[in-house]
This record gives C-alpha cells, structure tokens and sequence, in this order.
C-alpha cells in the first residue's frame, strides 16, 4: 500500500513540476535539446495522467480499510468519517494556495460521496467504479459542447512572478477557483477520481494487497489485461484519427490508455513486490508513502519557492530536463527525510495535525 502510494508520488511531482515548462502558456520542447526530449517521454508514458487516479484508487483502499476497523470496534464510522474529510478539505484549501492543481480538496469530496456508499459489496463497489469511469468519456464530451466558463477569470501569471508572497498565494487561489467553477475542467477528472476509488473499495473488500502470494495469478491477470486495454485503447484513438473520423465530440477516450498504463505499472509494482524483488528500492518509496499528506505538502511548497517570485523565479527560465532532474531530487531528499522522521514518530507532521483535528485513528489509511 505504502510503496504504491510512494510510486504515486513520484509521479505528482515529476508530472507537476514538468507542468511548470509550460505554465498558462505554450513551450514546447527543442527538438535539438536531446536530455529534454528524453526527459519528456519518460515523464509521459510512465507518470502522466497516472499519478493522481492512483492515489485516488488508494484513497477508496484507505477508506474502504478504516471503516472496516472502526466498524469492528462497535463504532458507527460515519461521523468521524465525515469530519475527516472535512478538515482534509480544509488543509487542501490551505494547499490550494501553494498550487492550484492541489486534489486533496478533491479527495475530500469524492470521499463525502463514496462514504454513502460504505455498505455495498465488493462486486458493487466494482460495478459503480466502472460506470464511473465508462461514463467519463461522454462527461467529457458533454460538458465541452456546453461551453460552461466558470465566472472567476484565471489570473495573470505576474501573480506568480511577484516577489510579494500574497500576491503568489491569490495566483493559487484564484487558479484553483477558476479550475473548480469550470464545469469541463473540473467535473469530468473528479469523475475519474470517484471510479478510481470505487475500484480502490473494491480491491480493499476482496484482501488483494493484504494477501499478495495467493492473490499473485489474479496480479498478473491484471497486469497483462491493463497492458492489453492501454494498447488497444491507444490504437483506437489513433486509428480514428488517421481516418478522419472524431469521436472526441460525442465519446472521449483520451484518458482510457493512462488509466491502463497505470493499472499495468501498479499491478507490476504489486508483482515484483510479491516476487521479493528490489526490496531496497520499494523500502524507499514505503517511506515516503507512510507519509503521503506530508510529502505532497512539500512538494507544492517546493514548486513555490523554485518557480514562484518570492522564491527563486525559476519559471520560463531552465529547461525541460532541470524541471525533472529537480522534481527528481526533491523526491530523492524526501526519501531521506521522511526515513529519518518514521525513525522516532509513528506518522508525518500533517498526518498527526489531520488526526488532531478530526479525533479520529489514522492507523488504518
């Protein structure tokens, strides 16, 4: 659980701070910068679009996970379920302002409206993540033709580029209101994360982490059918366009190849792990993955003090290749860090301030 959510995290900041090339503009990649270009592919097809449905997926696991426990213990979850998630929506308001893609807002909300569903079997949850995520094409599709614009207008970037901190925290804010009252830049991906944690329910209820070794031929089933889902859905898209035809308008399957590639690395990731293999290397991302809230916290405020004007006024000015090489060593000290913390603290500062707020035990997320 903690080495996948690690994994999921690498993927947010590498993907979040290669978003920062291009940032409320277009820039595109030299073809003569050869790192770069390397740097891009490897961010595409192994990170984009995949690190947050995962987390989202892992967060319907966390969820599913604590209201069994606290449901085992005679206690009704509800309540302290509900109050949970709203202070998390208090810290990703917080975190809005550090950067405006923040989702834990987002997570919040999902969780609001899977915990009425909590009682459904491990079958159902499967049946809802799937409609979910079978509907999101057409989601996407409808809310584009409405041509719904969302009544807070985007910033200017010179908000981001002050040297006054207020005025970067209002680019956030306003940023991240602009994204959330514009229908299609906003329903259509929280579409994806309630699929996400519905399937997130589903593997809780049926023990599929908590059993690995028995549970190995149903990994690799998933493994090889998510590769082979990426693949076709891929060559479907493709193929449409190569015949003209546009299919986007009315049934939109951009994002249904970057679920299954997500699908076939976590479900890799699962496979090596039951196999015993690179130990070492996952006991690093299951550190940093103890400390998923904390570390997603960090990384924003690292984006801020690089990109931003208070901090170093990095944006438009390093290509792609250092954008990644820095998210990289970020993780990298993260790693470090969050070993050294878990040596003396059983959960991460904002994890301990999430449970503080909300009374409730986080030892089972």
């Amino acid at each position: 659980m903690d080495v996948l959510r690690g994994w999921a995290l690498l993927g947010v900041v590498l993907v979040n701070f290669a978003i920062f090339y291009s940032f409320n503009r277009v820039q595109r990649v030299p073809p003569d910068d050869g790192l770069s270009q390397a740097a891009k592919l490897l961010v595409q097809v192994v990170f984009q679009g995949k690190g947050w449905p995962a987390l989202a997926l892992l967060f319907g696991y966390g969820f599913s996970a604590w209201i069994e426990k606290t449901r085992s213990r005679g206690v009704n979850p509800v309540p302290g379920f509900i109050r949970r998630m709203l202070f998390l929506l208090l810290i990703g308001l917080v975190n809005c302002a550090l950067y405006y893609g923040d989702v834990l807002k987002d997570y919040a909300i999902v969780g609001l409206v899977v915990l009425m569903f909590h009682r459904v079997s491990a079958r159902t949850a499967l049946v809802l993540g799937a409609t979910c995520l079978l509907a999101f094409p057409a989601a996407v599709a409808f809310t584009h033709r409405l041509g719904v614009v969302s009544p807070i207008p985007a910033p200017d970037i010179a908000l981001y580029q002050s040297d006054e901190l207020w005025q970067v925290l209002k680019f956030g804010l306003q940023s991240a209101l602009n994204i959330s009252l514009s229908l299609s830049k906003y329903a259509d991906w929280n579409l994806v994360m309630l699929g996400c944690a519905f399937l997130g329910v589903y593997i809780q209820r049926i023990g599929l982490l908590e059993n690995l070794d028995e549970n190995l031929p149903r990994v690799r089933r998933i493994f090889w059918s998510s590769l082979a889902f990426a693949i076709v859905t891929a060559g479907a898209r493709v193929g449409a366009e190569k015949l003209g035809w546009n299919p986007d308008d009315y049934y939109d399957i951009h994002f249904w190849p970057m679920l299954g590639q997500m699908g076939f690395f976590m479900a890799g990731i699962c496979w090596l792990y039951a196999r015993k293999r690179f130990q070492k290397f996952f006991g690093a991302f299951q550190s940093v993955g103890r400390m998923t809230l904390t570390n997603y916290f960090v990384q924003n405020l690292a984006a801020l003090l690089v990109f931003s004007g208070v901090g170093l006024g990095l944006l438009y000015r390093i290509p792609y290749s250092l954008h990644v090489g820095i998210a990289l060593a970020i993780f990298i000290a993260q790693i470090a860090f969050s070993r050294a913390w878990l040596a003396r603290h059983h959960q991460g500062p904002i994890e301990w301030v999430w449970r503080k707020l909300s009374h409730t035990n986080l030892t089972a997320t």
